[in-house]
C-alpha cells in the first residue's frame, strides 16, 4: 500500500493513493463495516498515520481488506475517493518521535570504505515538512545543499533486535530531502546547528509499505536542481544496509512506531564528486528514490 495524509477542506486525514485516487481510510473503512454488519472495532486507529503506526500489523491487515471494499467504489469521485488533483498530499508523518539521520553512508572522494560504525545525529521533527511546500532559506542559511535519503520508518517497538529481524520492526519506507548549511555544519564538529532550521527535512510523499519495495539494496535515486542533475547513485552502494542500521540503531536507543531513520545520500556520480550547487529562491529540487515517487520543493525567503 501508499499510504498518505491529505488535506481536503482545510482538515487533515489518513489515505491510500490507488493511480490517482486517494481513498480516505476512515470513510471506507466506516463504510465498510456498515456493509458487512461489522463494529468498527479500528475506527481510532484510523484517525492519522502515527496511530495506524502504533496500532501495528493487524490495523494494516483490515485496512488492505478496507480497501478491497474502496476499489468496488472507484469509478468516480465520491465521499470516499477524490481524484488526486482534488486533494493537497502533506507530509505523511508530520511529528516523528526521532528524526535519526546518518551521515557517511555513501563513498566519497578520499573516503571510499565504510568506517568503523556508522556515523548518527538527530534532526528536531520542526524541520518535516511536505512535498510541494516551500523550504526557507534566509541570510543566516545562504550556503544550503540538499541530500536524497532512503527513509525507514519503524512500525514496531524496536530494542536491540538482530539485522535478520530487523524488517519485522519496519512499517515501510518513504523518501527524504537533508537539507543543511555547508557553512553552519563546519563551525563545530556537530553537524546540526546547519540542519536544524524549520522546513529542512521534506518528507514524503508517500509511506510504502515493505512488499511493494522488491529490493532495498537496489533502488536508484537522483536529485535534480530545476534542470541540472546534482546526485545519483543506488541505495546498493550504502556501506550500511537498511537491517543493520535499524539493528544497530536499536542498541542505542529504542526505536519506537512513527519513527523515521534516514540511511544516508550519495556523494559520487559515475565515480566523480557530485555537483555542488547552493540553492536560492526561486530554485525547483526534486528527488527521487525508485518505487517511491518523487518529492519536490521549491526554495524561497523566509518570510519575515
Amino acid at each position: 500500500m501508499r499510504l498518505v495524509t491529505y488535506r481536503r477542506n482545510n482538515e487533515s486525514r489518513l489515505g491510500v493513493l490507488l493511480d490517482k485516487k486517494v481513498v480516505d481510510v476512515q470513510s471506507s473503512y466506516q463504510q465498510c463495516c456498515q456493509a458487512t454488519n461489522q463494529p468498527a472495532t479500528w475506527k481510532n486507529y484510523y484517525d492519522s498515520m502515527l496511530e495506524l503506526l502504533k496500532a501495528g500489523n493487524d490495523a494494516l491487515k483490515v485496512l488492505a481488506e478496507t480497501i478491497q471494499f474502496a476499489q468496488t467504489k472507484m469509478s468516480k469521485e465520491n465521499d470516499i475517493v477524490f481524484n488526486l488533483e482534488n486533494v493537497t498530499l502533506l507530509s505523511p508523518l508530520s511529528n516523528p518521535g526521532k528524526v535519526i539521520c546518518i551521515g557517511g553512508n555513501f563513498p566519497a572522494s578520499g573516503k571510499l570504505t565504510a568506517p568503523d560504525y556508522p556515523v548518527v545525529f538527530l534532526k528536531p521533527a520542526s524541520t518535516i515538512t511536505g512535498s510541494g511546500m516551500p523550504v526557507w532559506v534566509s541570510e543566516i542559511t545562504a550556503n544550503v545543499a540538499y541530500e536524497v535519503e532512503l527513509v525507514v520508518v519503524i512500525g514496531k517497538r524496536a530494542r536491540k533486535v538482530d539485522a535478520g529481524d530487523a524488517l519485522n520492526y519496519i512499517a515501510g519506507f518513504t523518501l527524504a530531502n537533508d537539507l543543511g548549511d555547508r557553512v553552519l555544519e563546519k563551525r563545530t564538529s556537530q553537524w546540526t546547528s546547519g540542519k536544524m532550521f524549520d522546513s529542512f527535512t521534506p518528507l514524503g510523499p508517500v509511506i510504502v509499505t515493505p512488499d511493494e519495495i522488491v529490493d532495498t539494496h537496489n533502488l536508484p535515486m537522483e536529485t535534480w536542481v530545476n534542470n541540472q542533475q546534482v546526485q545519483k547513485g543506488n541505495t546498493g552502494e550504502m556501506f550500511f544496509d537498511v537491517e543493520y542500521l535499524v539493528s544497530y540503531i536499536s542498541t542505542l536507543t529504542t526505536l519506537e512506531p512513527g519513527d523515521i531513520i534516514l540511511t544516508g545520500s550519495p556523494k559520487l556520480m559515475n565515480g566523480e564528486p557530485a555537483p555542488s550547487v547552493t540553492l536560492k529562491p526561486g530554485d525547483t529540487v526534486r528527488i527521487s528514490v525508485e518505487g517511491l515517487g518523487e518529492l519536490i520543493n521549491p526554495i524561497q525567503e523566509e518570510p519575515q
